[in-house]
């Protein structure tokens, strides 16, 4: 047997087990959540702390200036935050508008509402599409096309038809990027969303179809169409386990590779016991689902790392992380909430919900809600398989070779996903979904719908001119991504005045300085 046929049946071994359970349970059906914390109100002279995000501003109630002298903004949020929890809402929000900016004034382009019938359009823009498409279908002319999409990116449309165009030109791959971007400008178009799927389906991208159409469960709970759609994600991500399964018996190779004793498989009687040994040791750790990998994975990377253990601080962290948790309806996961004492502003996660939240996101954050935002948006892109799948395609399919040498040693390769998870950047894209998805779980959550998106002015604000920063460096940033949170939270109608959580978030931050010091 060649040893490419080798590699291909640990690499098989490796991949067949897995399966995304996941539940339609979203986080929206979950709305009494949000009066589950209590904070105790007890007035206290403390220093002003200077929040560089939450400032005083004109009040848009009546269009009078506030006197910045007699609003302190902390204790105007402790205050507000009492109120809030107290079910007194109207008040609360008083207060919060009191030291909480309003967003800048700007047109809703990053999030707008679908168009899908040409009648909708002005007699101009009408024009414009007849004329686009005329070019289009005559001469393969896509200029005039793309521009037009450029120009009316909420025309549904519009993206589908050159996506068409593209396809029939046998440019699959651009097809897919135009219905990529379509799909993350429009989410809430199932018709977008359908086509894109079918396009992953026709090139066999089974789990990047199964992600796509989770998606959209995710982003339209309430949708009529989130039951269909689901039902779209289990059906190509068991065509995509199949698929795997069916190249294996085609081979005639599924039973070979379970016979530990067999030395068939690599040809050397001396050590295939081991290596398919360890491959089946692989294999039934897969078989936990990503929760399993995982876990596997954390405790591999603990022992590198120098963890905070005081009850109050972890207490802190793991109750924030399981109430934005537990509205994703990953019930597959067994999520985990560490604290690494790192004074770098970064937090990571590992499949199955494996969250590591470092000192220096606690200290550099203004608010609870800002610490959640960070929380929600990397339980976003677990709940989403961002993670596994750079696994998937990093270690089971790019790195096979190195896999089996790994196996040859008796040790499963935990080592190389590890840091394959830790360093490799998501892409734009998955770092728009997380952020679609981690700011209305936020906001179901009861936090300040606005609390991610004041983490990145916190950011820009703070390290705009000192350089990279870790939190960057594996979540890139866009220029616009501030004001597409801004648009995101108003298109939506999220609530930005709801709970901050700035008193104990203060104590938990004095508390780590004196740990640290």
């Amino acid at each position: 047997m060649k040893r490419t046929d080798k590699l291909f049946i640990l690499t098989l071994l490796l991949v067949i087990p897995l399966k995304i359970g996941f539940s339609r349970q979203i986080a929206i059906a979950h709305q009494q959540q949000k009066a589950t914390r209590e904070i105790e109100f007890i007035p206290t002279e403390v220093e002003t702390k200077t929040d560089p995000r939450i400032t005083n501003s004109d009040n848009p109630e009546t269009n009078t200036t506030v006197d910045t002298e007699s609003v302190d903004p902390y204790e105007t949020l402790v205050k507000a935050d009492f109120l809030y929890q107290q079910g007194d809402r109207e008040a609360a929000e008083e207060l919060y508008r009191k030291v909480k900016a309003p967003f800048e004034s700007h047109q809703n382009t990053m999030f707008p509402d679908p168009i899908n019938n040409a009648e909708n359009l002005s007699t101009e823009i009408q024009t414009q599409w007849e004329e686009a498409k005329k070019a289009a279908d005559k001469n393969d002319n896509l200029e005039m096309l793309q521009e037009f999409v450029a120009q009316h990116p909420e025309f549904v449309p519009g993206h589908l038809l050159l996506a068409k165009t593209l396809q029939k030109n046998k440019k699959e791959k651009e097809a897919l990027q135009v219905l990529e971007k379509a799909a993350s400008l429009l989410p809430d178009s199932a018709e977008i969303v359908e086509v894109h799927v079918k396009a992953l389906k026709k090139e066999k991208d089974y789990l990047k179809a199964s992600i796509a159409a989770r998606q959209f469960v995710l982003v339209n709970p309430e949708s009529p169409e989130a039951e269909k759609f689901q039902e779209i994600a289990d059906e190509n991500f068991d065509k995509f386990q199949n698929n795997i399964k069916g190249q294996m018996l085609g081979k005639g190779i599924f039973g070979t590779a379970i016979r530990v004793g067999s030395c068939a498989l690599l040809g050397n009687c001396d050590v295939v016991g081991i290596a398919v040994g360890e491959a089946i040791k692989m294999g039934s750790l897969m078989l936990q689902g990503e929760s399993g990998l995982g876990s596997r994975a954390a405790e591999s990377y603990k022992k590198k790392l120098s963890l905070v253990e005081d009850e109050e601080v972890v207490e802190y962290v793991t109750k924030m992380g399981n109430s934005i948790a537990e509205l994703t309806g990953r019930d597959d996961f067994e999520y985990e909430f560490y604290v690494v004492r790192d004074n770098s502003l970064n937090a990571f996660v590992f499949p199955g919900g494996k969250v590591f939240v470092n000192t220096g996101a606690i200290l550099n954050t203004n608010s609870e809600a800002e610490l959640a935002g960070i929380i929600a948006h990397e339980v976003a892109h677990a709940v989403l398989s961002h993670s596994f799948q750079r696994i998937v395609t990093n270690n089971l399919y790019d790195s096979a070779g190195n896999i089996i040498s790994d196996v040859l040693k008796t040790d499963i390769p935990i080592g190389n996903i590890v840091s394959n998870l830790i360093s490799l950047q998501y892409s734009r894209s998955n770092e728009r979904q997380a952020d679609i998805i981690g700011t209305r779980v936020l906001a179901t959550a009861g936090y300040a719908a606005d609390g991610l998106r004041n983490f990145m002015v916190t950011v820009d604000e703070k390290y705009e001119s000192k350089g990279s920063l870790s939190f960057l460096s594996t979540h890139p940033a866009s220029d616009d991504r501030v004001k597409y949170l801004e648009q995101l939270i108003e298109h939506n109608g999220y609530n930005r005045y709801a709970f901050e959580g700035v008193e104990k978030h203060r104590e938990i931050q004095e508390k780590l300085k004196s740990k640290m010091e």
